[in-house]
């Protein structure tokens, strides 16, 4: 990826051309049009409980979201520029455990992105971010009739497992080399 922090543009199956960069503060405008522009289902199958728009653009949660803060995980948007305006159409995190050399990874994107690349991209962006910080175990949770991210972690080699107790989530994990 070269520089990190100057990110890495893709072209998604539509042509779309999107960069993936890491989180800044500075982006919590573009943020709370992210959020006004995903489903309550893509947000049930992200949070596993639905929340409002409201809830979700809150200053402080945004603050939060928007904070980079390399010792407890990192977070990378997917930035599209397209007819003079920007926009994040894209969030993945990734969030370190308690165990050590662990950490949670995560994605959020925009309805209209689906299906075109964009989650394997993040995915993979993430997954050699973790391997930047150290990391060597990553993990998520995912709902288990979420057939897309089934797929997209499949292929970025997570090993997919029930989850004991629940029959609704899964676990994805892969161990970083």
């Amino acid at each position: 990826m070269g520089d990190p922090a100057a990110g890495t543009t893709i072209t998604l199956r539509d042509g779309a051309v999107v960069t993936l960069r890491p989180i800044q503060p500075e982006d919590q405008p573009m943020m709370v049009e992210f959020h006004q522009n995903v489903s309550s289902r893509s947000v049930y199958q992200r949070y596993f409980h639905l929340s409002t728009v409201e809830q979700r653009v809150t200053h402080e949660r945004l603050a939060l979201t928007c904070k980079v803060d390399p010792t407890t995980g990192l977070a990378v948007v997917a930035e599209y520029m397209g007819a003079g305006a920007r926009a994040v159409v894209g969030l993945g995190r990734l969030t370190r455990t308690d165990a050590p050399g662990s950490a949670e990874i995560a994605l959020l994107i925009v309805d209209r992105w689906h299906g075109l690349g964009l989650g394997a991209a993040m995915t993979h962006e993430l997954v050699a971010a973790a391997r930047r910080l150290g990391l060597r175990r990553l993990y998520g949770d995912m709902l288990a009739d979420n057939d897309a991210m089934r797929a997209v972690v499949r292929r970025a080699g997570f090993v997919i497992r029930t989850v004991p107790g629940d029959a609704k989530v899964l676990r994805a994990e892969r161990t970083l080399a």
